[in-house]
C-alpha cells in the first residue's frame, strides 16, 4: 500500500493548532550520548571502525539542530513550553533501563556527560527535562502526565532519529490524543532513506508533517 492509497482512508487533513499555553516544543534525545560525533554511541563507532556507517546523520546534524535553535528561540518568544526528553537511568548502573537499551549499550548515568543535552540546545533554567529508559517517552517518562498537568494539547516534535524514538513519540502522542506535528528538518536519522520513509509514513494519517518555516509561520505574533 502506497501513501497516496494509505491516506485515501483518511480524506480529512490532520491540522495542529499552535496556540499559546497549549502547545509545546518536544526535543528528543539531542544529547551527547548519541548525537555528538565525540562522544557516547559515536566515539564507540570510532573505536570499532564503524563510524562511517553513521555519516548521514552526523552531516544532517548540524541543519537539524540550527532548526531546533530557530524553534526554540521562537516558541520562548512566544511564551510557549519547550521540553526535554532524554536518555538516562536512575541508577549509576543502568539496571533500571529497559533489556533493549541494555543490550545496546544505550547508557548514560546521572551527572555523566552523555546525559547531558547538547550545549547548543541547552535548556533555560526553569524548563523541563524529563529522562526516559526506553525508545517510548510516553512508555517510560511522565511525560503525559506532565504535558496534561500543564494543559498541551499540541506538540511539535523535533530530535533524533526520525525513525525510533521521534516516530515513537509521535505514535504515542497521536494514540493518546494530542495534536502532532513532526518537524522534518528538526529532525534526522542514520540512514536518509529511513527518515524520508518514516516523515511520508506519519504524515497526515499520525501527524502533519511541517517545516521549521512552516511551524515559525503558524506561531501566533506577541501584541
Amino acid at each position: 500500500m502506497d501513501k497516496r492509497t494509505s491516506q485515501s482512508r483518511f480524506p480529512n487533513a490532520i491540522e495542529v493548532p499552535i496556540e499559546p499555553g497549549h502547545t509545546a516544543l518536544l526535543v528528543i534525545d539531542m544529547q551527547y550520548l548519541n548525537a555528538h560525533p565525540d562522544h557516547g554511541v559515536a566515539r564507540r563507532a570510532k573505536e570499532r571502525g564503524r563510524f562511517e556507517g553513521l555519516g548521514y546523520l552526523f552531516e544532517t546534524l548540524p541543519s537539524a539542530i540550527q532548526n531546533i535553535r530557530r524553534l526554540q528561540k521562537a516558541f520562548r518568544g512566544a511564551g510557549m513550553e519547550v521540553i526535554f526528553v532524554k536518555i538516562q537511568s536512575y541508577t549509576q548502573d543502568g539496571r533500571d533501563l529497559s533489556p533493549g537499551y541494555r543490550e545496546k549499550g544505550l547508557f548514560a548515568p546521572p551527572g555523566s556527560k552523555d546525559a547531558e543535552i547538547l550545549e547548543e540546545l541547552a535548556p533555560l533554567p526553569n524548563e523541563v527535562v524529563l529522562t526516559k529508559l526506553s525508545t517510548g517517552a510516553f512508555t517510560s517518562s511522565p511525560i503525559d502526565a506532565v504535558l496534561r498537568y500543564m494543559g498541551i494539547k499540541s506538540l511539535v516534535i523535533t530530535g533524533i532519529n526520525t525513525n525510533y524514538c521521534v516516530e515513537t513519540a509521535v505514535r504515542d502522542g497521536y494514540d493518546r490524543g494530542y495534536n502532532v506535528a513532526l518537524v522534518s528538518d528538526a529532525c534526522t536519522a542514520i540512514v536518509k532513506e529511513q527518515h524520508d520513509a518514516t516523515l511520508e509514513g506519519l504524515d497526515n494519517i499520525m501527524c502533519k508533517v511541517m517545516s521549521t518555516d512552516e511551524v515559525l509561520a503558524a506561531i501566533p505574533k506577541a501584541p
